[in-house]
Order: structure tokens, then C-alpha cells, then sequence
């Protein structure tokens, strides 16, 4: 019995509910006809062992309902009917395993007599399987006597294993039985269970239980293939991907365990290498990463471009999607320059799923893949989705989805406005802002509609139209519920309004007490009244904005710079007179730039200069520059750099206001190109924040 069969006899006695079809083909990644295909073969096994076939039940799904007795005697009949064949997967699979982690020969007439399969068989599995690892530069060599070998880089070998592993398993799973999974089998035949299991226990004692899941998997499996490579002395020669002085605490502590567990003692650059690895995953405190003001800047950025494709109003929901989104992007960013890849399991649901949101993400990713410095892969766009797709949970409890209609009847106002009636009952999606007669087609145009319903052919073509007659049946029902399905992309968005008026009035009223001001003793109050509404108050997102902080003697304008690294130094001198960056913070700027390149370049002709906040940063602050004649930073698009705005930030959130500034100016080229003109700080200010 095929592999997909079993899995799918599996998967219906662990449940105890009816499911579609269409979402176990989801599940599968398979198609809808081949599962049907699937259930007529077992409901056939089924019958031959007298057990009570798969059930349907009508508008719910299929349903596998057995007794104790009769679900333990499929279980052992698949056991015992497991066909000793492996598959072509199967057998490119260990294939690729004995390669890696074996030492002993690879011979191919041995495998073939192993696998009980024909010379022309083994050729087309070794032909494809050349053809899976060329994209790693990889390639399969014969020794002669020695065997079959992989030839290319250990670091290639390695990035080609974890994907293959991921591909052909996905998450490592470490509490169930995996007796009856072959891929599995294979798998520990050549890592020992047992490896797995310790380094999951080590990991939990020195990185604590807040991991992510998923990316923990992925250091489990990481850490896993290292050591054996070790082990056979099979060694990477060089990264040079990884800042000399970046340490954290967590990769420093899994990796000296490690090294004890197994009494290993690893040249320098392979320690580096895990390390870098375990913090491409392990993003916690974002701002020790180089990479955290471009990655709020792209998260920042998504948000916005999703909602304005979607017509989803995620922004009442950036907090929590900006936070989230803003560990991922980090991460995301120094994985993809080092070829790291995390694979999605979910992907296919996820974009089936939230296809409108995957499409928008899709759409954005240019912008991304144009920081990274390479393509955006299926999973990584997944991945963004699922953050969105949370938000969204949360925001279908506050929003209504609706459409907006005309009603026109050619037979009377009382049998339109009778229909009008019927589709507010039985549709609630639908209101409908008029009801028209046969007389008034041209005025459709003036009002504002997504839809129109017509009782006949009015031949109205500026919006989706469907004619359907006065009295609405059940047969209308599903017309015109298959007409809203067609036609989701024109539905609009409601906030669920909550009455607050009563909270108005008290606050108008809190106002007026204060003689139009607000001390700290009204604040107070103000603030125990929000609380008394059940209204939460986030320090977070009351954050300053430009004009909070930038004042007169921040701005220098038109100043004459010999070199870009001048340019940084000038325009941070207001911020260092004010003691709210320390003279460190200006060396760490430039060296940052020397070392990773002109990365502050943010858009065309615009530079933000920033380092870490604890390269030096008191407290926030932003300065600006304006260079005459402009500076080349090395950034062949954006150059000559003619504004710099220097930032002092000194967590992760206090100046996202401030940054989203930043993004509209970029987005503004005539706004941005005045500012660079403007002759004195009063013209300049005022152009600035209007």
C-alpha cells in the first residue's frame, strides 16, 4: 500500500469529526481527485478486512468512525501489508543520506540489489538526483573503489542536506511513534535518534521554552547535521559572514553544551558558523542586530502596502503585526545573505487561505528582495502572510464586511423595496443605499455602489450587475450567494462602531475643568477615565513625532562636506552637544557603513545615519543635514546622497512614528526635492511638517 494511502488511513483515525475533501487535499498537497481516488482504494481495504467503510456525511465531509477493536486491526494489517519496496523518494532519499553521513563506500549494484529494482531504474533515480543537488553546485563523483561521493563546498553539502531533510520531513517531530514512517526510519538509520533527542533537551536548558517553535525545529536539525559532519571530519573552511564581536548569550551557552556533550573541539570558524546560524533564528533583542532599522523600515512599509491593497485596516493592529513582523524581517534579512533558508510547512494553506493578503506580500516582495540582494522564496512569503493573518483574526471581531447596492425594479417601488428588504434578511452583507425604477437607471453613477440588482436587463456595465426576479427563492439564494463569492473584491470594510458618546461628553467636560490644559494631575484622570471605559492605553504607541523633537538647532542646511564619512560626523554634531549620543555612537556609524556598505541609504538622495542604541545612544533624538554639493555614499541607484537625517534611538518602538515620516518623504520625490532647496530652517521646518 502506497506511502499517501497510509498517511491518509492514519490522518482519519485520529479524528473524530467529519472532513472535507477539499481540505484533506489542502492538508495533503495533493489534488481533490486524487484523494477520492485514495478513498474508493481504501474503503476496498476496508471491506476486505469486514470493517465498515469510510462514511459521507452530506455537507459536512467524510467521516472514518471504528470501534477500539476494528481501528487496532487496521493498525496491525498496515503493519503487516507495509510493501518492502521503497519508492523513488524513498530510495533518493537515503541515497542522499549515505552520501552525507556514511563512511562506508556507496556502491550502486549493491543498492540496486538492496532496493530490488533493475539497472535502468537505478539510472534514472542517480540521473535525477544529479539534477536535485546541481542547484547547490553540488555533483555525485565515482572513486573507483572508493565508491560514489559528493563533490562541492561542506558548506553546500550541509545546506543541501537540510533542505532535502525539510523537504522530504519537515519539522522534526520527537513524541510521536514514527514505526510506520520510512522517511523517518531512514533518517535516524543515519542520525541516531538519540543525537535529536539531546540536543532538544540541551537547547531547552540553556534557551528557555520561549523559542518559536518552528525555528527551534530548524536549529534542532541544524545542530544535528553539524555534528555528524564533524564527527567524519568533514569541516567548513571559511565564513565571513559574521561580525567579530557579536556574541549573545543563548548561541554561546547551546553551543558550549554541545561541545561537551561530544567532547568536541571544532576549529574557530565552525563554532562561528553554528553561532551564526542559532541567531539568524534566534532574534530576541532586535536592536543588536545591524540590520534593525531596515527592517522596520520594510515592516513598516509592508504594512502599509497591504493595506492599501487589501482595503484592510491592519494599521489599528501595528503593534502587534509591526513587532511581530519586525523579529521575522531581521531575521529574514541575515539569513538570506548567508543562504539560509526556513521552510514553510503550511505554505499551500496559507496561500490558498489568505489568498488576497498572499498576493498583496507577493507584490511587495521586489521591495524586500531588493534589500536582501536575492529572491524572496514561496515559504518567506508565507511566512509575512501568517503574521498578517493573525492580525486579521483579531480585526474580524471589530470589522464588518459589506456591499453596497441599488435596487432596480421595473415593477413598482413596493416590490422593489420588497426586495431590497429580502436581501438586508437574508444576505446582512448587502445594504442597499437605494431602490430605483426602470426610469432612473442613469442616475446609478451618483451614488456610491459596489453592486447593483436589477429584476431585469438593464444593460448597466460600470458594475457588477445580477438579475434576479422580486420574489427571492431558495434557488436565488444560491445565485446570489455565488454573486457576492464572484465579486468579494469589491466589499468594503466597516469598523464596528462603539457608542462613545457618553465618554465624550466626560471628556469635554474633564477639558474645561483644566482651563484647556492638561497637567500631570489631569493626565491622571484622563487616564483612569480611559481605564473606567475599559479603553486601554498603550505607552507605546503614543510616540513623538518629528516636530516633537527636531528643533531649530538640529537642522544645518546647505553645508559643504569633503567625504560621506564628514557628512555623518557634521550631522550628528547637534545630537553629541546635547549629550544625547555619546561620541562613540558617531565612530560606530561610520564603521558600520565601512563595513557593511552604504546600507543607511534609504531612498533616493536621502541617507538615515543610525547605529545601535547601545553604540552610544542616550536618549531619542533626530538631527538633520542638508549637503551642498552632494556626497556619493557608494550606492549607485540612490547616489548623490543630498539629506541626511541622523537618528538616536534607544529601543525598538519609540521612534516608529518618526520613521514612518521618513517613509512618506521617501515616497514624495517633489516634497523631498524642495526640502533639499529650502534656503533657511523656518521655510525648511515648515515644508517639512506640513
Amino acid at each position: 500500500m502506497r506511502t499517501r494511502i497510509t498517511d491518509l488511513i492514519h490522518r482519519l483515525l485520529t479524528i473524530d469529526y467529519p472532513i472535507s475533501i477539499d481540505q484533506l487535499a489542502l492538508d495533503m498537497s495533493t489534488s481533490v481527485r486524487t484523494v477520492r481516488n485514495d478513498l474508493n482504494e481504501i474503503n476496498s481495504f476496508l471491506t476486505n478486512l469486514g470493517i465498515e467503510t469510510v462514511q459521507t456525511i452530506r455537507g459536512k465531509g467524510i467521516l472514518l468512525k471504528l470501534p477500539p477493536e476494528a481501528k487496532q486491526q487496521v493498525i496491525t494489517q498496515l503493519k503487516e501489508s507495509r510493501s518492502h519496496y521503497y519508492t523513488r523518494e524513498e530510495r533518493s532519499f537515503d541515497l542522499l543520506l549515505h552520501l552525507t553521513f556514511s563512511t562506508a563506500p556507496l556502491f550502486l549494484n549493491k543498492k540496486e540489489v538492496e532496493y530490488q529494482i533493475s539497472k535502468s531504474s537505478m539510472d534514472e533515480d542517480m540521473r535525477r538526483l544529479r539534477l536535485e543537488i546541481n542547484k547547490y553546485g553540488l555533483e555525485i563523483i565515482s572513486l573507483g573503489k572508493k565508491g560514489l561521493q559528493l563533490n562541492g563546498s561542506e558548506r553546500a553539502i550541509r545546506t543541501m542536506i537540510f533542505d532535502i531533510i525539510n523537504q522530504r520531513i519537515g519539522i522534526i517531530d520527537l513524541i510521536n511513534d514514527h514505526q510506520d514512517a520510512i522517511l523517518y526510519q531512514l533518517l535516524f538509520s543515519y542520525l541516531d535518534e538519540s543525537v535529536f533527542d539531546t540536543i532538544n533537551q540541551l537547547m531547552k536548558q540553556t534557551m528557555g521554552q520561549k523559542q518559536n517553535d518552528l525555528y527551534s525545529s530548524q536549529i534542532l536539525l541544524f545542530a544535528a547535521i553539524w555534528i555528524k559532519r564533524l564527527k567524519m571530519n568533514a569541516f567548513i573552511t571559511r565564513v565571513n559572514w559574521l561580525p567579530a564581536d557579536f556574541r549573545d548569550q543563548d548561541s554561546s551557552s547551546i553551543i558550549g553544551a554541545l561541545l561537551s556533550s561530544y567532547d568536541l573541539d571544532p576549529p574557530e570558524v565552525e563554532v562561528n558558523y553554528l553561532r551564526f546560524v542559532i541567531e539568524s533564528l534566534n532574534f530576541k533583542d532586535l536592536t543588536n542586530s545591524i540590520e534593525w532599522v531596515n527592517a522596520q523600515l520594510l515592516s513598516l512599509q509592508l504594512i502599509q502596502f497591504v493595506e492599501l491593497e487589501t482595503k484592510i485596516p491592519f494599521s489599528k493592529k501595528e503593534e502587534d503585526l509591526l513587532e511581530g513582523l519586525y523579529k521575522h524581517m531581521a531575521s529574514l534579512v541575515v539569513r538570506s545573505k548567508s543562504g539560509i533558508q526556513v521552510p514553510n510547512p503550511i505554505k499551500e494553506t496559507i496561500r490558498k487561505t489568505y489568498g488576497q493578503i498572499y498576493d498583496a506580500v507577493k507584490a511587495f516582495a521586489p521591495t524586500i528582495e531588493e534589500v536582501i540582494g536575492q529572491c524572496l522564496s514561496e515559504d518567506e512569503l508565507a511566512f509575512l502572510v501568517i503574521h498578517f493573518s493573525t492580525a486579521l483574526s483579531s480585526l474580524n471581531h471589530e470589522i464588518n464586511y459589506i456591499y453596497k447596492a441599488v435596487v432596480v425594479c421595473n415593477h413598482g417601488m413596493a416590490t422593489g423595496n420588497l426586495l431590497a428588504a429580502s436581501l438586508k434578511e437574508k444576505f446582512p452583507e448587502v445594504e442597499v443605499a437605494a431602490v430605483l425604477n426602470s426610469q432612473e437607471v442613469n442616475s446609478i453613477n451618483k451614488f456610491d455602489i459596489d453592486l447593483v440588482f436589477a429584476t431585469y436587463d438593464i444593460q448597466f456595465k460600470d458594475k457588477p450587475t445580477l438579475i434576479i426576479p422580486p420574489i427571492i427563492n431558495e434557488e436565488n439564494n444560491q445565485v446570489i450567494h455565488q454573486f457576492l463569492t464572484r465579486n468579494e473584491s469589491v466589499k468594503r470594510i466597516v469598523i464596528d462602531p462603539t457608542n462613545a458618546t457618553h465618554l465624550f461628553n466626560q471628556f469635554i467636560q474633564l477639558i474645561e475643568e483644566s482651563g484647556g490644559t492638561v497637567d500631570a494631575a489631569i493626565y491622571h484622570q484622563m487616564t483612569q477615565l480611559f481605564e473606567h471605559n475599559k479603553l486601554t492605553i498603550n505607552a507605546r504607541e503614543i510616540q513623538p513625532m518629528l516636530k516633537d523633537i527636531l528643533s531649530d538647532n538640529h537642522i544645518q542646511l546647505n553645508v559643504p562636506v569633503q567625504n560621506w564619512e564628514e557628512a555623518i560626523e557634521i550631522s550628528a554634531v547637534p545630537l553629541l552637544k546635547e549629550k544625547t549620543i555619546e561620541k562613540r555612537y558617531i565612530d560606530a556609524m561610520i564603521d558600520t557603513v565601512n563595513e557593511y556598505g552604504p546600507y543607511i541609504v534609504i531612498g533616493k538622495h536621502l541617507a538615515l545615519a543610525h547605529a545601535r542604541p547601545e553604540d552610544g545612544a542616550q536618549r531619542l533624538g533626530v538631527s538633520v543635514i542638508t549637503l551642498a554639493p552632494p556626497i556619493n555614499f557608494g550606492n549607485q541607484e540612490m547616489d548623490p546622497v543630498k539629506i541626511i537625517f541622523c537618528l538616536a534611538a534607544v529601543d525598538s518602538y519609540s521612534h516608529l512614528a518618526i520613521m514612518k515620516e521618513l517613509i512618506e518623504l521617501i515616497n514624495d520625490e517633489a516634497k523631498l526635492t524642495k526640502l533639499i532647496a529650502c534656503p533657511d530652517v523656518a521655510s525648511f521646518k515648515a515644508l517639512l511638517f506640513s
